[in-house]
C-alpha cells in the first residue's frame, strides 16, 4: 500500500512543490497558499495559539476557512468546525465542551449575524475565549469585549516552523447521531491527511485540470472530505459561501468544474436551471437524503452529471465508500471503500461496521460513547443498516437505525429539539418527528403555554433546518405499553405528521 503524508502540512507542502504555479483557490496558486499558511501559522503563534489549543471556525465556505484550518494544523492546534446555521442554543454548549481559546468569524457574511449570535451565548459557555479572528474587512475592534485580530494581520506575520504531528488533534465535526446531546467527533491529522490522499487518487482529483466546486458546507465532512482530497491532489477549489443553483451552473461552465458532491435536493435544484448538458463533470458524489435518487440518476443521464452514490459519516469521513458509476447499485449510498486499507462488515443485527485509516479518534469529552462506538476490536459501529453486494466487495446503505431525523441534509437527534422545547415555558411534553425533510413538533401544553412564543423561540435560537415547520398541540402523547414500560408511539406521530 502506498505511504501517504501523515499531516496536513506535509499534504499541502507536497502539493505546493508538485504544482507551485497551478491555481489552488480564487486568486491563489498552491505555492502562494502554502506561503500564506506558513505566515498565518506565524500570526497564530504570535497570539499564543500552539500545540494542543483549539480554535472555533464559525465561517462560511471560503478561502479563509481552508487557510486557517491548514494554519492551525501547522501549529499542531485543532479546528472546531461550527455550522453557520447554528444559533446560540447550539453554539453555546459546543463552546463549553470544546473550550476553544479563539473563534474565527466573518462579519461580512450577510446570512449570519455572528456578533449577535455569540452575544446571546451564556458567558459561562464562552469563558475560554480570549481572542476573535476577523476573516473579513470588518475584522477590527472588539467583539464580546474580546480583541479582534484581522486575518490580514495574521497573514503578515513571520512564517512559523511546522509543529504538526500525525497524532495531533486536527478538527472536530459536530454530529447528533442518535443521542440527545450533539457529539464533537475528533479526528487527528493522520486520519484527515490519509483519507484526503486516498480519495484524491480514487476519484481523480489528482489529474491535471481537476476542479472541485465546494457547494456544500465545509464545516461538515461531506464538503470537507472532498475539499481536502482536492488539496491532496492539487485540484482547483471553487468555494461557494451559499449554494445558489444559477451561480453553481455558471461556475461549472465557466471554470470547467470536474468534481461535485451534494445531496439529492441540491443536485435537483442545479438540474432545474441547467439548460444543456455539462461537458466537464467527471465525478458527482451524492447522498440520497430525501429519497429522490431515481430523479437524480435521470437528470445525471440527461445533463452528464456523472452521479453515483457515496457513503460516509463524521466518524468515518464522507466518501468512505463509492459506488461503481456504471453498476446496478450506482443510485444507492455505499459501494467499495475508497482505501485499500479500509474494510466493512454487516453485523448480525444488519448494522454496518467499518474500519480503516479514515476513522475518528474519539468523541471529545465522552469516553463512554467512544467506547460504545469503537469497542476494542477496531470496528466502528455506524448505527446504519446496510446490505452487502452479492460479490461481497461493496455494500448498500439502507437506513439509519433508531429514530434519527434527516433535516435539511443534516442528521439530527429528535431529543436535541425536544430538549429545547421542554425548556420553554408552558411545554410539559414534546416529541419531534420528520416529514418531507422538515421537523414537526408535537407538544402537550401546560400553564402559560403560548404556541406563537414557542415557534418564535425555535426560529430565533435554533438552526433553520431544526426549527419545526409545524407545532401540533395534543392533550397527551400517544403511548403504548411495552416490556420495558410505557413508550411514546413515534410511528403514530409520524403518521399524524403526514396526515
Amino acid at each position: 500500500m502506498m505511504s501517504w503524508p501523515g499531516t496536513i502540512t506535509e499534504l499541502l507542502e507536497a502539493t505546493a512543490a508538485r504544482r507551485p504555479d497551478s491555481a489552488a483557490l480564487p486568486g491563489l496558486t498552491w505555492a502562494e497558499m502554502a506561503a500564506s499558511v506558513r505566515r498565518l501559522a506565524g500570526g497564530l503563534a504570535r497570539e499564543g495559539v500552539g500545540p494542543g489549543d483549539r480554535v472555533a471556525l464559525f465561517l462560511p465556505n471560503g478561502p479563509g476557512l481552508l487557510l486557517l484550518l491548514a494554519a492551525l494544523a501547522r501549529r499542531g492546534a485543532c479546528a472546531v468546525l461550527l455550522n453557520t446555521r447554528f444559533r446560540s442554543a447550539e453554539i453555546g454548549p459546543l463552546l463549553a465542551r470544546a473550550r476553544p481559546s479563539a473563534i474565527a468569524v466573518a462579519r461580512d457574511f450577510e446570512a449570519v449575524d455572528a456578533a449577535a449570535i455569540l452575544a446571546a451565548v451564556e458567558p459561562a459557555q464562552r469563558v475560554s475565549l480570549r481572542l476573535v479572528i476577523g476573516v473579513d474587512p470588518l475584522g477590527v475592534g472588539n467583539l464580546l469585549d474580546l480583541p479582534v485580530r484581522p486575518f490580514t494581520e495574521l497573514d503578515s506575520a513571520r512564517e512559523a516552523p511546522d509543529a504538526a504531528t500525525p497524532d495531533a488533534e486536527c478538527l472536530t465535526f459536530t454530529t447528533s447521531g442518535t443521542t440527545g446531546r450533539p457529539k464533537l467527533v475528533l479526528h487527528r491529522q493522520r486520519s484527515i491527511a490519509a483519507h484526503a490522499a486516498e480519495v484524491s487518487a480514487r476519484i481523480g482529483l489528482d489529474v491535471p485540470g481537476a476542479c472541485f466546486l465546494a457547494a456544500v458546507p465545509l464545516c461538515g465532512t461531506f464538503g470537507l472530505a472532498a475539499a481536502m482530497a482536492a488539496l491532496a491532489g492539487g485540484a482547483v477549489i471553487q468555494p461557494m459561501a451559499r449554494f445558489d443553483a444559477a451561480e453553481a451552473d455558471a461556475t461549472i461552465r465557466r471554470t470547467g468544474v470536474t468534481h461535485l458532491v451534494g445531496g439529492d435536493d441540491l443536485l435537483l435544484r442545479l438540474a432545474e436551471v441547467a439548460g444543456s448538458p455539462y461537458n466537464s463533470l467527471a465525478f458527482t458524489g451524492f447522498a440520497n437524503f430525501h429519497g429522490k435518487a431515481d430523479r437524480v440518476m435521470a437528470e445525471s443521464a440527461r445533463l452528464r452529471l456523472a452521479a453515483r452514490g457515496v457513503y460516509g459519516s463524521s466518524e468515518a469521513q464522507a466518501l468512505f465508500a463509492l459506488q461503481d458509476p456504471g453498476g446496478v447499485h450506482a443510485s444507492v449510498g455505499g459501494g467499495l471503500p475508497a482505501s485499500d486499507a479500509a474494510a466493512f462488515a454487516i453485523g448480525p443485527d444488519d448494522q454496518l461496521l467499518v474500519r480503516g485509516p479514515s476513522l475518528f479518534d474519539s468523541y471529545l469529552g465522552d469516553p463512554d460513547a467512544t467506547a460504545r462506538a469503537r469497542g476494542v476490536d477496531g470496528w466502528f459501529r455506524t448505527g446504519d443498516l446496510a446490505t452487502a453486494h452479492p460479490d461481497g466487495r461493496g455494500f448498500d446503505f439502507v437506513t439509519r437505525a433508531g429514530d434519527a431525523l434527516r433535516l435539511g441534509g443534516f442528521l439530527v437527534a429528535p431529543e436535541e429539539i425536544e430538549g429545547f422545547l421542554l425548556a420553554l415555558p408552558g411545554v410539559t411534553a414534546a416529541q419531534v418527528v420528520a416529514h418531507d425533510g422538515r421537523a414537526v413538533a408535537f407538544v402537550v401544553p401546560g400553564a402559560g403555554f403560548d404556541s406563537s412564543a414557542v415557534l418564535e423561540a425555535c426560529r430565533s435560537q435554533l438552526a433553520t433546518f431544526k426549527s419545526p415547520s409545524r407545532l401540533v398541540v395534543l392533550p397527551e402523547l400517544p403511548m403504548v405499553d411495552g416490556p420495558n414500560g410505557r413508550k411514546v408511539q413515534r410511528a403514530r406521530l409520524r403518521e399524524m405528521a403526514g396526515g
